[in-house]
């Protein structure tokens, strides 16, 4: 299991260019900050904006008190999505995965065995109140020729109409009502291209690995499950880039040339409704600082993608930009992830894509399970406990708290979740006096001003003057800091300071 999320963020960052330098946040003590909020409109968010993985892989899906947490967390998607043992895995009989392509030895999907199955997982999504999102199987197929001839009864494993029966089971027979659905994972790892090495991750058993086979199979894959259900978003994998990367490994350059392939193909543009993108840049800044500072990142990255989706789909269909997957994991595990500077990055980070115009962000994961840390830390990508112990590195490490127990970005999260409840138009912000902060504001669809500040300095408070349009009066604010184990509310006029590594959630109540 930890494996599979070394590899996979490994993967993933690689394809997403270069990091903000580590010491890009200044260390120097703060001045009063003042932050303005502005009525210019930078975007929109819907009400199920916000949504968590939950891999097969992890057992803790069947927990009872799963849906409680998800509800309680304020997530409004639940995605189907294990990796690459998703292009391994076939849902009938209850879920089994296919051996892999590439033969064993290779590390990636060592302790994948699905634990629990596709019903279970619509279930709790429903008992959670939350759409879903489902990765079908592209890796594992065609099967051989030798077979007979692939049917909508008799679905081949791994192919279009095997990807039409499950919407057919999903929607038709048990009416789990499941709108998106995404062809294969990190397709573009499947080693189609020479270098860099260590980038051959996802199983992939089509004799043609290059980005034109991958999208003229996603116009099959969409043409069978839409016969099915007409209703039906269908998305496809594309890896964000860096604009100016010049990087040695071509790594830029290919993630460039998948996408390019990829919505260069005839007819492609017209059969999907969105693509899905994998954004765990912070994972190369190294640094606390670093990771906090690379949301910087973003704007650049998603201004190209939205060029390059634009220019194949032209002025008749709009193709939407999910990230899919996202967090501030780094290739080697570190207490980033699961205090404080995760926590931040989480709220940052999130908002920043959904500003630049990402439809929906779904967090990596709800459950994943830790890495040993050369700090001790434990290394987990999840934003709850999986309960067991570090056993990737020799030596006993501490064991993590118990399952189900709320890591620090399970807090800000809920923070998140606040501040975008029930959808609405994402505002301009300013912050003059401090490079210390991130703002963000959203009007709400109920009328609340919500503004949302971070203060990434890990030392120093910082005092602030917050300045919103007439009519609007601060109602509550809700806060964390570093440390605490849940977000605070209090009633009143908006804060003048923040502390260290903290954040805050000032909700405005409109008066005329």
């Amino acid at each position: 299991m930890s494996k599979r999320v070394i590899a996979l963020a490994t993967a993933a960052v690689a394809l997403a260019g270069t990091a903000i330098a580590p010491g890009a946040i200044a260390a120097e003590v703060p001045a009063g900050a003042e932050v303005r909020v502005g009525n210019t409109a930078v975007g929109t968010v819907s009400p199920t904006a916000i949504g968590a993985n939950m891999p097969f892989w992890n057992p803790h899906l069947t927990r009872p008190d799963t849906a409680e947490l998800i509800r309680k967390a304020g997530i409004k998607t639940l995605s189907f999505n294990a990796g690459p043992a998703g292009d391994l895995y076939h849902f009938g009989n209850g879920g089994w995965l296919s051996p892999d392509p590439k033969g064993p030895g290779n590390g990636a999907f060592e302790d994948l065995t699905p634990r629990f199955t596709f019903d279970q997982f619509a279930r709790t999504a429903q008992a959670a109140r939350a759409g879903m999102l489902v990765h079908v199987n592209y890796g594992t197929g065609p099967t051989d020729t030798k077979d007979a001839p692939s049917t909508p009864e008799n679905p081949k494993p791994g192919d279009p109409q095997e990807a039409a029966a499950w919407v057919r089971y999903a929607n038709r027979t048990h009416h789990y009502g499941v709108r998106d659905w995404v062809i294969g994972e990190e397709t573009y790892l499947n080693g189609w291209h020479p270098r860099p090495a260590g980038m051959y991750t996802e199983p992939d058993a089509h004799p043609d690995k290059t980005p034109a086979a991958y999208a003229r199979n996603s116009i099959e894959y969409a043409k069978a499950m839409k016969a099915v259900d007409p209703s039906v978003r269908i998305g496809i994998e594309l890896a964000p880039y860096d604009p100016a990367g010049t990087d040695e490994p071509g790594i830029d350059r290919n993630a460039k040339l998948w996408d390019d392939g990829v919505l260069g193909t005839p007819g492609l543009a017209d059969a999907v409704d969105f693509v899905d993108i994998h954004w765990y840049h912070a994972a190369r800044a190294g640094s606390d600082a670093g990771v906090l500072a690379d949301t910087a990142a973003i704007a650049p990255a998603l201004r190209a993608l939205r060029a390059d989706l634009d220019r194949a789909s032209g002025p008749r269909h709009r193709i939407d930009i999910v990230a899919g997957e996202t967090n501030s994991g780094a290739s080697v595990a570190t207490q980033q992830q699961t205090g404080a500077v995760g926590a931040l990055h989480l709220i940052d980070n999130n908002l920043t894509l959904l500003e630049n115009g990402a439809t929906a962000v779904d967090w990596w994961a709800l459950y994943n399970g830790p890495n040993s840390t050369p700090d001790g830390g434990w290394g987990d990508l999840g934003l709850l406990s999986s309960g067991v112990c570090p056993s990737d590195q020799p030596g006993k490490k501490d064991c993590e708290p118990p399952a189900g127990t709320p890591f620090a970005p399970y807090y800000t999260m809920q923070m998140l979740t606040t501040a975008l409840k029930g959808g609405g138009t994402l505002l301009s912000t300013t912050a003059t006096g401090s490079s210390t902060l991130a703002t963000h504001a959203i009007r709400r669809a109920d009328g609340t001003l919500a503004v949302v500040v971070v203060n990434k300095d890990p030392q120093h408070a910082q005092d602030l003057r917050l300045s919103v349009p007439r009519g609007y009066r601060a109602d509550r604010t809700v806060t964390w800091r570093q440390g605490d184990t849940s977000p605070t509310t209090r009633s009143g006029p908006a804060p003048t300071a923040l502390a260290p590594y903290s954040a805050a959630v000032v909700l405005y109540k409109h008066t005329r």
